[in-house]
């Protein structure tokens, strides 16, 4: 039939019940003639409610292929939108051969003036139709063509009393769990899924290929509409899931049509859905799947669609979950194709996909950030970002070539604690994901697979293992892959969500749903709640963003947050300062680019430094765009630009006709004038937003008790932080402390200051016997000062807190104790049992170790994951050769990356000091280092300390406390082999009393400002005979520190005299840029 007009006729008499009528036919062959001549109408190939299928020939490609048409409502721009984005996410599922493939896609218009006889210009798809005489009348899918649906192969079957085989049955099984697990893993709900919605091949063995088709139209088109609209409609009734008729549509509710759908495949002689009413549907609710139906209940296939046809939505299981089970169930059928999951027969063929997968990922991610420095240029002419953009560069791990990816395949599919069906959740420009079944845990989890060096593994980890809570992704376990010789790939186990807030974000768009601001507020609050507790253990994510806030689909209303990718993450280093009567943190920011630009804070845009309060504010990037999703997501990177004024952009009063980009009467707008603000020091802290919504009624974790004058009866909480140092609380009152805390069973992090009570050895055995009972802590901070414990009394102490297996961070005070050598060592062996810490302080100063601190760091060595050290031994008479020897046990941590070491006061001399520094130089990861040196007597090999301190080309920030030395004009040459850490940004220098001079402190001075990259100085001159002269040359020199944004200048006690104080202040002055300054003149 190769006559246009006879086919056009043949059409208009073939639809039966669709929107699209006989007068319509004919205005779209009119006007595929004139605007598409490269297509030849061959027949009529089906109709459904809204659309018609027609079989046609593309002149172009050669190709006979399927054009589905959809007639347009010009007035519903929405709708051509939804439309337009349904046909991009298509073109994406070309990666599963059981989902319907599209070429092309077309609108067909006409003029308003019908009567025109001028051919109509074609407006292309994604162009918005400003020309006022266009209307779009038409729109067009080109598609691949199959042979028929699967209703219609069943509806055969029963005509022809001939039905196919069970293993058949089977494989088309297998093929619809994958197509549906495979738009699932997109974050992508079909909404309309029966029978005929799978098209069906048959090649010519007489094997099937179903192929999932209608995912442009399942949620644009309303039930109710004869034109293209934004969808209400929930698919076709006879297969909707019960709780769509209660307005609730989930992934998991695909899976009920589904189970109806295989129910209908497996029994077509006797299982007819158009024949049950609803109520049967409800009947699953106690268990019976129609009951009165003759279906085969011992098929492998009703075993699957048992599970499908829960009637609660939250107890079935995922398709992929339904996909691994029926395969290892089926396990003839290992050599069908599936494309969600990875098996043995599929992976060179998986390896070179996820290459060009990652491939394409990066050309994208340069293509913006070319894009990025454009727009960066127009708005300002500077360089900030585009320094930024090179040091992300820098920082890239090497994407895996396809070798690799095959290997990696290959070694996980041989551990057998795993099922060796893989689910392939996603490919990033770095790494890979995998959903796994864990047989021998019995749990499903995700592994992260990455390139990464083992110190920043370790640090990684120990970061997750220090704040676990139910806000922070689930840590399970990691291992490394023997891939190549050369670098190291790691396997992170980790909890598997639903996707990440961004993707739940998009599919309520998709569905024009917006959340109410009771749930935008539940979210945001889960949101600040995780980020408040990792700042309580002094922990920075540094890449806050909406794809690194994953969620779980436990509340129908409400996604449960889950914080992840902690590669970022850091401890923010810190020193103790001793103001009011209280030892109190002082933290330094973080110099490195770190986040992701549209988040990004604008001190890292322009400093490069990171703190909390950068934290903070990419927390409210994320809350504004949870409140303004729609109009703020798609111009988030132009807003971000706008660092230079004051982050305006976002929040200004639009003129005119503007739209807004952020709603002003919000909840969650109150929280943005709070956090995204351009002084970091005015944002507020997030305890503190916290703290008002709870008095509202709201609850969060993160809250920490912290009572200091009396005893707690009553506490449940998982934060406790307490403090009765000075209290005089003696052995009996300590206890009725250590009983009362007892009583908070779900602490995970403890804080108790009782220093300076006197408590004993009983007393100090009592609180530790307490703290041992609690098996989820993870971080401990235990002050035992000044109290009398002596050896058996801090051992004992020791032995309880080794109890806490879960302990990851820990920091035990037990200074000034009289513990001597043996109790010392007995002390650090029983923490060497906490197998899992990555965090360790210990204090021992004071306490006549002697040669036996060398004891105590070896066993301290044996804490293989320790990634962060900080020991004190200060006044321990410690000595030349010991001082050596606890170097050299410490250098044997390799995976540490920030080191505190106090040796204040041992009478180390000259050598000792200078082979303590050659032993530290072996920890290569170094990134952070304090070192105490102090009142020892080490003259002028503080050169040779600086030399080799020099030789840690990592270090990013030190801390040198060389105070009371005898160094004098030695001091330059200490300043002089500092300045060669060339990527230093934070240095904190003591020379205080050392008899520089006048001379010296300029030379001294004059050396540090050879760092250019420094932004945080502090500079200890105290006591140095400096006078007027010297400390305005100190200044001077300092004033050429152009990037300096935090100073801490000590020269009191240094007879500078009034007009001296004030020329070093018109000197320090000069530093532009700076933001805090503390000086003691």
């Amino acid at each position: 039939m190769s006559n246009p007009k006879s086919i056009r006729q043949e059409v208009e008499k073939q639809i039966k019940n669709c929107t699209i009528k006989k007068h319509d036919v004919k205005k779209f062959f009119k006007l595929m003639k004139k605007q598409q001549k490269h297509y030849q109408i061959l027949q009529f190939a089906g109709n459904g409610s809204f659309a018609i299928v027609l079989k046609a020939i593309n002149k172009i490609t050669g190709q006979t292929v399927a054009l589905k048409v959809v007639e347009c409502d010009e007035s519903d721009f929405k709708g051509m939108e939804v439309i337009q984005n349904e046909y991009k996410m298509l073109e994406v599922f070309s990666g599963c051969k059981y989902i319907i493939k599209v070429f092309n896609s077309f609108y067909l218009t006409e003029s308003n003036d019908s009567d025109s006889d001028e051919d109509d210009d074609q407006i292309p798809v994604g162009q918005n139709n400003n020309q006022s005489n266009l209307i779009r009348v038409f729109y067009v899918m080109e598609q691949e063509l199959c042979q028929t649906t699967l209703s219609s192969f069943i509806d055969t079957c029963k005509q022809k009393n001939s039905y196919p085989s069970q293993q058949m049955k089977e494989i088309m099984t297998i093929q619809i769990l994958d197509s549906v697990a495979f738009l699932h893993r997109f974050d992508v709900v079909h909404r309309d899924i029966k029978p005929s919605n799978f098209l069906l091949n048959f090649d010519q063995n007489g094997n099937p290929t179903l192929k999932l088709c209608d995912l442009a139209f399942a949620s644009a088109l309303k039930n109710n509409e004869t034109r293209l609209s934004i969808s209400t409609f929930k698919g076709s009734q006879a297969y909707t899931a019960p709780e769509v008729y209660y307005n609730v549509y989930k992934k998991l509710s695909d899976i009920f049509s589904v189970g109806i759908v295989l129910l209908e495949l497996d029994n077509i002689a006797t299982f007819d859905v158009s024949k049950t009413v609803i109520e049967q549907k409800f009947e699953t609710k106690n268990g019976q799947i129609f009951q009165n139906f003759s279906i085969d209940r011992q098929s492998k296939i009703y075993q699957i669609a048992m599970q499908c046809l829960k009637y609660e939505v939250d107890q079935r299981k995922p398709a992929v979950e339904l996909l691994i089970q029926f395969i290892v169930q089926n396990q003839q059928h290992l050599n069908v194709d599936v494309f969600t999951l990875l098996n043995k027969s599929q992976l060179k063929q998986k390896a070179e996909q996820f290459n060009q997968i990652q491939m394409s990922i990066i050309q994208d991610k340069k293509k913006n950030e070319s894009e990025i420095l454009k727009l960066s240029q127009v708005y300002h002419k500077d360089l900030h970002l585009e320094k930024l953009i090179k040091k992300y560069q820098q920082l890239e791990r090497k994407p895996f070539e396809t070798y690799e990816y095959q290997i990696i395949l290959n070694d996980l599919q041989k551990m057998t604690k795993f099922d060796p069906n893989f689910e392939f959740i996603s490919v990033g420009a770095t790494g890979l994901v995998l959903g796994v079944f864990n047989k021998a845990q019995n749990r499903y989890s995700a592994l992260k697979i990455q390139r990464a060096k083992k110190h920043e593994v370790v640090r990684e980890v120990g970061i997750m293992k220090d704040c676990q809570m139910p806000l922070v992704i689930k840590f399970y376990d990691y291992f490394y892959l023997n891939v190549n010789n050369k670098e190291d790939f790691v396997v992170y186990e980790i909890e598997k969500c639903s996707g990440n807030l961004k993707q739940f974000l998009n599919n309520l768009k998709k569905q024009n749903k917006e959340l109410d601001e009771n749930q935008k507020i539940k979210i945001a609050i889960q949101i600040m709640d995780v980020i408040n507790y990792l700042h309580i253990h002094d922990i920075v994510h540094r890449d806050i963003k909406l794809e690194n806030l994953l969620y779980v689909e436990q509340d129908p209303e409400i996604p449960a947050i889950k914080l992840a990718d902690f590669d970022q993450a850091r401890k923010m280093p810190y020193d103790w300062s001793y103001i009011d009567g209280q030892n109190v943190k002082q933290y330094y920011p973080i110099e490195g680019a770190c986040g992701t630009i549209g988040y990004c804070p604008p001190e890292l845009v322009k400093d490069f430094l990171y703190s909390f309060n950068s934290d903070i504010f990419q927390v409210g990037v994320c809350l504004a765009l949870i409140d303004n999703f729609e109009t703020l997501e798609p111009v988030l990177v132009n807003k971000s630009l706008d660092y230079l004024n004051n982050f305006s952009i976002p929040f200004e009063v639009k003129q005119h006709n503007e739209q807004e980009v952020v709603k002003r009467n919000t909840k969650i707008y109150d929280i943005l004038l709070q956090t995204i603000v351009f002084k970091q020091h005015k944002r507020s802290n997030l305890s503190l937003i916290l703290d008002g919504f709870s008095k509202k009624g709201y609850q969060y974790h993160s809250k920490v008790n912290a009572k200091s004058n009396q005893i707690i009866s009553s506490i449940c909480q998982r934060v406790l932080s307490l403090n009765y140092s000075k209290k005089y609380l003696s052995s009996d009152g300590v206890k009725a402390v250590a009983s009362e805390i007892a009583k908070c069973t779900n602490l995970s992090t403890l804080s108790l200051d009782l220093s300076n009570n006197n408590i004993g050895s009983d007393g100090a055995k009592a609180v530790a016997s307490e703290i041992a009972k609690f098996t989820n802590l993870s971080t401990l901070t235990l002050w035992l000062g000044n109290n009398n414990i002596g050896s058996d009394g801090a051992k004992a102490v020791a032995s309880e807190i080794a109890k806490c297996t879960n302990l990851s961070t820990l920091s035990l005070n037990l200074s000034n104790n009289n513990i001597g050598s043996d109790g010392a060592k007995a002390v650090a062996s029983e923490i060497a049992k906490c197998t899992n810490l990555s965090t360790l302080t210990l204090d021992l100063g004071s306490n006549n170790i002697g040669y036996g601190a060398k004891a105590v760091a070896s066993e301290i060595a044996k804490c293989t994951n320790l990634s962060t050290l900080t020991l004190w031994l200060g006044s321990n008479n410690v000595g030349s050769d010991g001082a050596k020897a606890v170097a050299s046990e410490i250098a044997k941590c390799t995976n540490l990356f920030t080191l505190s070491l106090d040796f204040d006061n041992n009478n180390i001399g000259s050598d000792g000091a200078k082979a303590v520094a050659s032993e530290i130089a072996k920890c290569t990861n170094l990134s952070t280092l304090t070192l105490d040196l102090g009142s020892n007597n080490i003259g002028y090999g503080a050169k040779a300390v600086a030399s080799e301190i020099a030789k840690c080309t990592n270090l990013s920030t030190l801390t040198l406390w060389l105070g009371s030395n005898n160094i004098g004009y030695g001091a330059k040459a200490v300043a002089s082999e500092i300045a060669k850490c060339t990527n230093l940004s934070t240095l904190s220098l003591s020379l205080s009393n050392n008899n520089i001079g006048s001379d010296g402190a300029k030379a001294v001075a004059s050396e540090i400002a050879k760092c250019t990259n420094i932004s945080t100085l502090s500079l200890n001159l105290r006591w140095n005979s400096i006078g007027s002269d010297g400390a305005i040359a100190v200044a001077s020199e300092i004033a050429k520190c152009t990037n300096l944004s935090t100073l801490s200048l000590y020269l009191n006690s240094n007879n500078i005299g009034s007009d001296g104080a004030k020329a070093v202040a018109s000197e320090i002055a000069k530093c532009t840029n700076l933001s805090t300054l503390s000086l003691w003149l």
